[in-house]
């Protein structure tokens, strides 16, 4: 394997890090883990991990990637030892080897490191299938289980790819020491919408910014369920998923009659409130109960509001707590506002919530709201009345409506 154009570059890197680095990657070639298949199982980007090996970039393997990677290799200790040294100079001869890979050659410049630590990495293949001694099972019997699953109601409820792995492992067929090379195949096929059977989504990812997979929430509307449902099918929308996709289409407005309970349809616009109502009654009308409409109570600011930013500097609050309306289906939220809100950072932001029925979303959300601001500007000492703070609310209202138009 003849090298070409070698380059040597003289770099720094904290050196707890770049243990956790050799650590794994020696774990994980011994145990015949691809870098791809270890960045899949810890559900960020698929590339983590070959970055994480890569001395030029600034890629990390932080604490939680550390304790993922120990559950998927079945490890106890899953840390280096620490050692007194805070950075290490890094000589690092990379090159092109064969087939237009590159190679890393990394060796401690340190006086004080004695013997002299190196570490050779090359590029791999993202597709490379590493040789094993864990029970790699077939790609049949993987899947076999797979949909068993699946017809069990297991991917109701999001789950992250060591969830899955843990799953099987708990199972007699494939036991403690299965290696999840033909479980992230499975997976990877039925998320394909060209050559598999896409059943599943991962469009979310968990308050640690890992990749969830589940099966999405979805019926066919029948006519004979009630108005809504037929109001629905006559407007050309016979799916819960197209009837979600309609409404989040629609502009953020406020409706002129908040308890009609078509109003979205009479209007072509609406609220958390209304848009909300009105799929939480589909699902009724459907009998889809587990489908769960909340009202939770969230700090808004700048970050995740940014129409309001200005607003909010003006009058010295950092944040608003502001009443929200949304799904709730398994343990996930999902929200059809239409007004670009992350479910997950969103979630990060919940100081309250409770589960309401359609028909509360006027009143009783508008008492709960200010009964709940009236003790946070108690407990808060804020320097606004409960009318004064609800003036400057609707105002960051209505300039919400106008980013929306």
């Amino acid at each position: 394997m003849a090298a070409k154009r070698k380059k040597i570059v003289y770099t720094t890197f904290p050196a707890f890090s770049f243990d956790k680095v050799m650590f794994f990657h020696k774990i994980r070639t011994e145990k015949g883990y691809s870098a791809f298949e270890c960045s899949f199982m810890i559900g960020k980007h698929n590339f983590l991990i070959r970055d994480a090996e890569n001395p030029l970039k600034k890629t990390l393997i932080d604490a939680e990637d550390s304790l993922v990677l120990a559950k998927v290799f079945n490890l106890e200790p899953y840390n280096p030892p620490c050692n007194p040294i805070d950075y290490y100079k890094l000589d690092v001869t990379f090159s092109i080897v064969e087939r237009k890979k590159m190679q890393w050659e990394i060796a401690i410049a340190n006086d004080e490191i004695k013997p002299l630590r190196a570490l050779k990495i090359i590029e791999e293949d993202k597709e490379i299938e590493l040789p094993t001694s864990s029970f790699l099972s077939t790609y049949d019997d993987v899947q076999e289980y797979f949909k068993k699953l699946v017809a069990e109601g297991y991917f109701n409820s999001a789950r992250t790819a060591l969830d899955i792995l843990n799953k099987y492992r708990e199972s007699v067929e494939f036991g403690p020491d299965f290696h999840p090379r033909y479980l992230i195949k499975n997976i990877r096929y039925y998320l394909n919408k060209k050559s598999g059977e896409p059943i599943l989504f991962d469009r979310r990812t968990n308050l640690f910014s890992r990749r969830l997979y589940f099966k999405p929430f979805d019926f066919e509307i029948l006519s004979s369920n009630g108005l809504v449902s037929k109001t629905f099918l006559n407007a050309g929308i016979n799916t819960f998923q197209k009837a979600c996709n309609w409404v989040s289409s629609l502009a953020y407005s406020r409706n002129q009659d908040k308890e009609n309970e078509l109003a979205l349809f009479k209007d072509l616009c609406g609220t958390c409130s209304t848009k909300h109502a009105l799929l939480k009654r589909l699902a009724d009308e459907n009998g889809k109960h587990e489908l769960k409409l909340i009202l939770g109570l969230f700090r808004m600011h700048g970050n995740n509001t940014p129409a309001i930013k200005d607003l909010l500097k003006e009058h010295d609050l950092p944040y608003i707590p502001e009443a929200h309306n949304y799904l709730r289906v398994s343990n996930y939220i999902m929200d059809f506002t239409g007004i670009g809100i992350n479910e997950t950072k969103f979630e990060l932001d919940i100081l309250k919530e409770i589960e309401i029925q359609a028909d509360q979303i006027t009143d009783f959300k508008v008492q709960f709201h200010r009964e709940y601001l009236a003790q946070w500007i108690e407990d808060n000492k804020v320097p606004y009345s409960l009318d004064e703070l609800w003036a400057i609310r609707e105002e960051c209202i209505r300039l919400i409506a106008l980013q929306r138009d």
